[in-house]
């Protein structure tokens, strides 16, 4: 069983997972992204443990004005790939707060992961030279309408 915890210190564990959603990984971008999730009261780090042994990671920045979250870093372990637990993990943050909408930017290798997700896609071009990138929302259907 699955369940939902918040992080707030860089253990081995989450180390091991949150690399794979970080360019070029080193110990000292862990420990400075670390400092920001604890810094910043609008960013927050949640994962999916089964029992004590942590498997996905997802890092979100809070906009408050408009109600929406930007996903940051989203990893799942390597060995748990392809099970929908990255899924899982987005339809329960969207079940825990009640964000109008989650977003994401990513590039081509991530588009079909959010299109499965519900996100709707749209190109914003070559930011980056020979790096296609892609603006991602998907609305909460969590929300209850009074």
């Amino acid at each position: 069983m699955l369940q939902l915890k918040q992080i707030h210190e860089l253990t081995d564990d989450v180390a091991s997972v949150i690399t794979a959603s970080i360019f070029n990984p080193t110990e000292e971008k862990l420990n400075v992204l670390m400092r920001l999730y604890k810094s910043d009261p609008n960013r927050i780090l949640y994962a999916f443990a089964e029992g004590e042994k942590l498997v996905a990671i997802i890092g979100l920045k809070i906009n408050r004005t408009e109600n929406t979250a930007v996903i940051l870093h989203i990893a799942v372990e390597e060995a748990k790939r392809g099970k929908g637990i990255g899924r899982k993990l987005i339809d329960e943050v969207l079940q825990q707060h009640s964000f109008a909408a989650l977003q994401a930017e990513t590039d081509q290798d991530a588009v079909a992961f959010y299109q499965a997700c519900g996100f709707a896609v749209e190109s914003l071009g070559e930011l980056y030279p020979g790096t296609e990138r892609f603006f991602c929302v998907k609305p909460n259907s969590h929300d209850r309408v009074v």
